[in-house]
């Protein structure tokens, strides 16, 4: 394939990333996201450091020269483990967690998308969800997940409850304050800080960590401070182990084996106001 002139616009990667399709009829799709992400198409022969690459199954996320993490990462709603869980949403602790119970479905905004997982169980679960993913190439993935998942029989109804914003959503949280909005739950999961250990990380969490880099502890302080001013309900996924995010003792906690779910309420049915 040909290189788009100039370099990936995309700066805050630490790796170097270019678009490329498995067949050329997926060209034009190539370019296509190329140019809308700013990153240069692959060129043939050459080696690059991640792929980002059209194909009829999918968008997915590569990294070749790394034989631990060859295989491709894609977003798929449809099979496997995800289709599994979405068919048991009764032993999720996510949903206690922003508190959705049968009949009562409930607005809620996914603060950090990711790769969907969380989104789509809240919808399974009949909830209306506004999901925001600030790293391009992860919203691009999500994006393709999501496309796919509508076209598909078994979910299409709730891949159409999911609406997904690429940016950061603190902008918007603001703007949700100024204006007086709130919504029924808020819920965000920020990556996990890297392990020393690769082995103890998945194949796709280390792929994710090499899209960008984790919040600042005072990022993430400012996003649950900002999340808080604008709903009474705010869940946070962590590390089972791991301290409280912004050092913010929750109200209540769910623990699961690996990770718990941090839940902070306001006692007033109303959204804090505190910073």
């Amino acid at each position: 394939m040909r290189k788009m002139s100039g370099e990936a616009a995309a700066s805050g990667h630490r790796f170097e990333i270019a678009v490329d399709c498995a067949a050329p009829e997926l060209l034009a799709q190539a370019e296509e996201l190329a140019a809308r992400l700013g990153l240069p198409l692959a060129e043939n022969g050459a080696r690059h450091q991640l792929l980002l690459r059209c194909t009829a199954e999918g968008l997915e996320l590569l990294k070749p020269d790394d034989p631990q993490l060859r295989g491709p990462l894609r977003v798929d709603f449809t099979a496997g483990a995800m289709d599994f869980r979405r068919k048991q949403p009764g032993k999720e602790l996510l949903l206690r967690a922003v508190g959705c119970k049968t009949g009562r479905p409930l607005a809620v905004l996914d603060a950090t998308g990711g790769l969907g997982r969380d989104s789509f169980l809240l919808a399974a679960a009949g909830c209306t969800v506004h999901v925001f993913e600030r790293e391009p190439v992860q919203a691009a993935l999500l994006a393709d997940g999501l496309e796919r998942a509508r076209q598909c029989p078994d979910t299409a109804a709730i891949a159409a409850r999911i609406r997904l914003t690429a940016g950061d959503v603190l902008p918007f949280l603001h703007e949700m304050r100024t204006q007086g909005q709130v919504v029924d739950a808020i819920y965000f999961d920020p990556m996990f800080p890297e392990r020393r250990k690769s082995a103890l990380v998945k194949k796709e969490a280390q792929l994710l960590q090499l899209l960008a880099q984790p919040a600042s502890p005072a990022a993430e302080k400012e996003l649950l401070a900002a999340a808080r001013a604008v709903s009474h309900r705010v869940a946070v996924k962590r590390p089972a182990k791991a301290t409280f995010l912004g050092e913010a003792a929750p109200s209540h906690s769910l623990v699961g084996a690996t990770v718990r779910f941090d839940v902070y309420l306001s006692s007033s049915g109303q959204p804090s106001t505190s910073q």
